[in-house]
């Protein structure tokens, strides 16, 4: 059963992309963490399947995949109107902090406070990672049976485009065939059910 929900105010929601877009520093990582903390969690705009869902199908757009994931999970809660504030606010704030940023960098780049600190953002993206890894891995070890099945795919996925054996669309599109054919029978969960 679906819940349904009134869609976020304009304002709201271009707090939240706001906020996601100026505070995200660090790249993807930090800022699908931020997405899924600011709308899932905080928020409650969308459910955490939903979530998983709209992330997955944005990996196959061409371009930056987290503006599609905006545009997507902008127009879930608020239909054109939340694509448009959603991806507006999010990256108008984000790429005049960009263009500030890199034309202060080149001033200081050599400075050795500027090399340390680029020195030590290596590791916090790193540790990101992992994390934004081990979150979204949670649900998917909840499944029972389907868990070992799933770590073997993420595993295959994994090694394939690290041994770079194949293009990451040729690996995304390869799992879906995979889930179609062997997972078909799956009960289906609602939306609420975490994805997996």
């Amino acid at each position: 059963m679906r819940i349904v929900r009134s869609p976020p105010s304009s304002r709201a929601l271009a707090r939240a992309w706001f906020d996601i877009g100026t505070q995200s520093v660090g790249g993807g990582t930090s800022t699908l963490f931020m997405i899924r903390r600011i709308v899932v969690e905080r928020m409650g705009w969308i459910t955490l399947r939903e979530f998983t869902e709209a992330w997955a199908l944005s990996q196959l757009s061409p371009g930056i995949h987290l503006v599609a994931l905006a545009g997507l999970l902008g127009r879930q809660m608020a239909g054109l109107r939340g694509v448009i504030v959603s991806v507006g606010a999010m990256m108008v704030p984000a790429a005049v902090i960009t263009a500030v940023a890199t034309a202060l960098l080149g001033e200081i780049a050599q400075h050795p406070l500027t090399i340390a600190a680029l020195a030590g953002i290596g590791p916090v993206a790193g540790g990101m990672t992992i994390g934004l890894a081990l979150t979204m891995a949670q649900p998917v070890l909840q499944r029972g049976r389907y868990a070992v099945l799933d770590v073997a795919v993420i595993a295959a996925a994994f090694g394939i485009l690290l041994g770079g054996l194949a293009q990451t669309i040729a690996v995304i599109f390869a799992a879906g065939a995979f889930g179609a054919v062997f997972l078909r029978r799956e009960r289906p969960t609602s939306s609420n059910a975490p994805m997996s």
